[in-house]
């Protein structure tokens, strides 16, 4: 019997018990798995089939990266829908933000100019936000990244770095103030984008 077929009988609890030993094999199994389910319940809420499958590529990227945190005796199935479902809500909640600060600016100068100038202040903030999450100490750092921008709860933090929750929250209120303090020094990027950030927050 070939090996994709033994994996094929094994339950995503064995697999996912390779996966974090880093089987390649048993990560490909798992794709196989739930791309077609994951990518159903991103078309419910994205453009197209392409945005939608690009999701699915970033979460099981997310899945690989952080594969040592992962609890075999936990529900994959029910881990992999919840990171998917958090991912899109935070993708859309972005989309809204940036959607609703680019009116306000087209709003109040030029529709020429200020689309140049709304594009450099996202990537200006954007940049900024991203080097503040990447000074933070590593377990600041990963929780802050789990909870803000893979959406997951405390409680699901908790439970995939077997930490205790009240320790996540800690650390997340103390990654969260951090990054707070700096934003507020940084009153040369657009003050607006500044208050959407620190409110996001």
């Amino acid at each position: 019997m070939s090996k994709s077929n033994e994996l094929s009988k094994k339950q995503n609890r064995e697999l996912v018990e390779l996966l974090i030993g880093g089987s390649q094999e048993a990560f490909g199994e798992l794709y196989a798995r739930f791309k077609k389910p994951l990518m159903y319940l991103c078309k419910q809420y994205m453009r197209n089939d392409a945005d939608a499958e690009d999701i699915v590529h970033d979460i099981f990227l997310k899945v690989w990266e952080t594969r040592h945190f992962l609890n075999p005796e936990l529900s994959f199935s029910g881990y992999i829908q919840t990171v998917t479902e958090n991912y899109v809500r935070d993708k859309l909640r972005h989309f809204d933000v940036h959607s609703r600060f680019a009116k306000n600016v087209l709003m109040n100068t030029q529709e020429s100019t200020n689309e140049t100038e709304a594009s450099i202040i996202d990537n200006d903030y954007t940049e900024l936000v991203n080097k503040l999450i990447e000074r933070l100490p590593p377990k600041q750092k990963e929780i802050f990244q789990l909870n803000r921008i893979e959406g997951l709860t405390y409680n699901e933090i908790s439970k995939l770095l077997q930490i205790p929750v009240g320790n996540v929250r800690r650390y997340a209120s103390i990654a969260s103030k951090k990054i707070k303090d700096q934003l507020s020094k940084h009153l040369d990027i657009h003050i607006q984008v500044v208050i959407t950030i620190l409110m996001s927050f």
